[in-house]
């Protein structure tokens, strides 16, 4: 009866918000609290038998991550770039079915609809069901600009069916302390900087270990990151850490430059790149990442700071309301 009761809620009042990507395009409506305990509950139970796993001694790494399919993708190809095995676990919210089938439970999740096309060439890694491949995860990587509690399910499922994994998560919107607290995996979270359509050019990458991460699970981020070929800068656990923090500052002033009319894109990145020696200018790099991304950034880092200099510039809103989120949908501060 009390599961009769949740899904009508979810039917009658369907939730509105949605997650941005890179492309600006967002996915589907974000199911709610309420239904992913249900899932968690029922699917996978959550036992003591968890901890008679042991990881292979044979397989130095083996890598599940989840998230934002393009950020995944993008990832993905790295790995696969360096010989590193990995499986692909959906989001929750990417469940056909979650919106409401009452013969959920019966189905299981290893049945349910997952659209595995989202991840291109790698659909042949996607899980069904992560219980398929359990205890077998050395690192799950979650790449996600998703709400906390939008990717709190899929955190809790994978990381309660891997209890020795690390667990490495974007910090783009919330630190490692906060991730790891909401999840109840705080010693094993350790956050990443890792942007999307940087991620697999950047040489260097920002690593910071929560409050209550333990030191094996940040050498063990260091390591994986390492072997994929990035340097490692370890710093504090704040919201977007170090390198995007400024980038996003930054693009954030250019595009207060552009709106009252200062200086044009094109001029703009051309002084960066010509006077602070910059490899791109920063709206092109806004394109790159993502408009919408950044606008989180930016949203995220006034949330945690309550500063004006995080204040996102309207015309960042604008051009994302628009559809202009950058390269991948073909215009934001350029056309492409």
């Amino acid at each position: 009866m009390v599961v009769i009761a949740m899904i009508t809620r979810l039917k009658v009042s369907p939730p509105t918000h949605t997650t941005p990507t890179a492309a600006g395009i967002p996915i589907r409506p974000t199911s709610t609290l309420c239904i992913r305990l249900f899932i968690r509950r029922q699917i996978y139970p959550l036992n003591s038998n968890m901890n008679l796993y042991t990881l292979p001694v044979s397989q130095p790494y083996k890598v599940l991550l989840t998230g934002d399919s393009d950020f995944v993708i993008e990832f993905a190809a790295r790995l696969d770039g360096h010989a590193i095995p990995f499986n692909i676990l959906p989001p929750m919210d990417m469940m056909d079915e979650l919106d409401m089938e009452l013969d959920l439970v019966d189905v299981g999740l290893g049945e349910s609809a997952m659209d595995a096309e989202n991840y291109g060439s790698f659909s042949d890694r996607v899980l069904g069901d992560v219980r398929s491949e359990a205890g077998t995860f050395t690192h799950i990587v979650d790449l996600s600009v998703a709400s906390l509690q939008e990717r709190q399910a899929t955190l809790e499922i994978a990381g309660a069916v891997n209890p020795l994994a690390t667990v490495m998560v974007s910090c783009l919107t919330n630190t490692a302390t906060e991730i790891g607290m909401l999840t109840g995996q705080g010693g094993r979270v350790v956050g990443v900087g890792l942007a999307p359509s940087l991620m697999s050019t950047s040489t260097r990458v920002d690593v910071a270990a929560g409050l209550n991460s333990t030191p094996n699970h940040l050498e063990s981020a260091v390591r994986l990151l390492t072997t994929l070929d990035y340097g490692v800068d370890v710093v504090e656990d704040r919201v977007a850490l170090v390198q995007l923090r400024i980038l996003a500052m930054l693009i954030n002033e250019a595009a207060f430059a552009v709106m009252e009319g200062v200086a044009t894109p094109a001029d703009i990145d051309h002084a960066m790149k010509l006077g602070v020696n910059y490899p791109k200018g920063l709206l092109s790099w806004a394109d790159e990442i993502g408009i919408p991304v950044v606008l989180l950034i930016l949203d995220n880092l006034h949330r945690e700071y309550q500063q004006e200099r995080y204040r996102p510039c309207v015309l960042l809103k604008q051009y994302s309301r628009a559809g202009w989120s950058g390269k991948a949908a073909g215009r934001g501060f350029y056309t492409y």
